[in-house]
């Protein structure tokens, strides 16, 4: 099984290289149009001229029509590639029966495009198109024999006899070979090719594996930390409590209050890193109204909401879906935050739960703040990315992760007439039941 993005990589670099092909097969065209009007001129059988004329012109019109279309899309897909090279090997042949058979000086372009079909398209069609190659040398051979003068050759112990023209046979022998060579010659670069390839997106996955191996340690080494350093601020907290009771009005009872207020920031933050680091606790499934979910997640912020002086709404009924309740209150509960944040004052965030067609439920967490630039839109579900001053860059992670164990998910996208749409997206059955994936 090759590593992904193999067969991906092979075609893009095959038609990068097949194109420097196309573009330099159009100096041929003078050379071809020449030799024809020059063969014409001197030829005195119609029929060569015919052939000839039939044969250049339209080959030369679809160089030139294949070029622009390699220009005009930046590469040529495999079957394009197949078809430029069944006509070359075609009128390669063809161009060497009007102009001598074996005797033609074209009859070597043969083992050049022999190199090219093997490296560029795969079995079976390349041993199809060589193939007919040593099929046309034999039949030109034959052609040349028929009308050839015969060679007298002296036999041992006997008369002088007829004999074939041995010098075309012998010729075609030596093509066959060649072409045959040339076939698996071609063949064997085409693997070396794909084995390199494949060999450096080997090695690149397992520097991405030894990479996310590092990235658990280090996550679950972030988690360790973050408990032990909660209970020494749990401390501090209560001892800024304890002090505050013995203080009077002024300046120290206002800096007690900013300290413990960084206590709770900082105490945020960490049991942010230890949702990140631990596995996500099992899914307790239940069959649950979300539009009601939604609606409840509204009212808990009904005075943060009012404070900032936005209008919360949450819409739907009877939408139901089979979840964790607890899970997916905690995904609204991020979306809502998050909404509120990014709302300017006078502003509306909506909650819209509307059933899915084949079962399951969808979520709009809809607002009118100033959005997210799409160069960094992906990278929001990234941990540690923030636009929030006192942000951990773990809500957005953690929802996601909790959306995809449901085996739903979890999307932005620009608000039409701006802002931001949070989308949740709960499946009929949820794949994750009984899981504890990490997030």
């Amino acid at each position: 099984m090759p590593p992904p993005g193999h067969d991906q990589i092979q075609r893009e670099e095959l038609s990068r290289l097949f194109g420097q092909l196309v573009g330099a097969r159009l100096l041929l065209v003078p050379l071809l149009v020449g030799t024809g009007a020059w063969i014409a001129w001197e030829e005195p059988a119609g029929w060569r001229r015919a052939l000839l004329g039939g044969l250049l012109v339209p080959v030369s019109a679809f160089f030139i029509v294949e070029y622009a279309r390699f220009r005009r899309r930046g590469g040529l897909a495999p079957g394009q590639v197949r078809l430029n090279l069944s006509v070359a090997v075609i009128a390669q042949m063809l161009l060497t029966a009007a102009t001598g058979g074996l005797q033609s000086p074209f009859v070597y372009v043969s083992v050049l495009l022999a190199v090219i079909v093997n490296v560029f398209v795969r079995p079976p069609v390349s041993s199809w198109l060589t193939a007919f190659q040593v099929v046309a040398v034999w039949a030109l051979a034959g052609v040349g024999a028929a009308g050839a003068a015969p060679l007298e050759i002296e036999l041992l112990g006997g008369a002088a006899r007829r004999a074939v023209p041995v010098g075309l046979w012998l010729h075609a022998a030596l093509l066959t070979v060649v072409l045959v060579a040339i076939a698996f010659a071609g063949r064997a670069g085409r693997k070396v090719f794909e084995a390199i390839i494949r060999r450096a997106l080997a090695a690149q996955q397992d520097s991405l594996r030894a990479y996310a191996e590092r990235a658990e340690e280090l996550t679950a080494l972030s988690g360790e930390i973050a408990h032990e350093l909660k209970n020494p601020l749990a401390s501090v907290k209560g001892l800024a409590g304890l002090l505050a009771q013995g203080v009077g009005p002024g300046k120290p009872t206002e800096r007690l209050a900013v300290l413990r207020q960084e206590v709770d920031r900082m105490q945020t933050i960490l049991d942010g890193f230890l949702n990140f680091s631990r596995p996500l606790v099992p899914l307790v499934l239940d069959d649950c109204d979300v539009a009601a979910l939604a609606r409840e997640v509204a009212a808990l912020h009904e005075g943060l909401a009012r404070e900032r002086g936005v209008a919360l709404e949450a819409r739907g009924a009877g939408v139901r879906a089979r979840c964790d309740p607890r899970k997916v209150k905690q995904i609204l509960v991020n979306l809502v935050q998050n909404a509120l944040d990014a709302s300017p004052a006078d502003a509306a965030v909506e909650l819209v739960a509307t059933p899915v067609r084949g079962g399951g439920a969808r979520i709009l967490v809809q607002d009118r703040g100033p959005g997210l630039d799409p160069a960094v839109r992906d990278a929001a579900f990234s941990p540690g990315f923030t636009t929030k001053a006192s942000g951990s860059g773990l809500g957005l992670t953690i929802a996601r992760s909790l959306a995809r164990q449901h085996g739903g998910d979890l999307v932005l996208s620009p608000r039409t007439g701006g802002g931001m749409v949070a989308e949740l997206t709960l499946p009929a059955t949820p794949a994750g039941a009984g899981t504890g994936a990490l997030a």
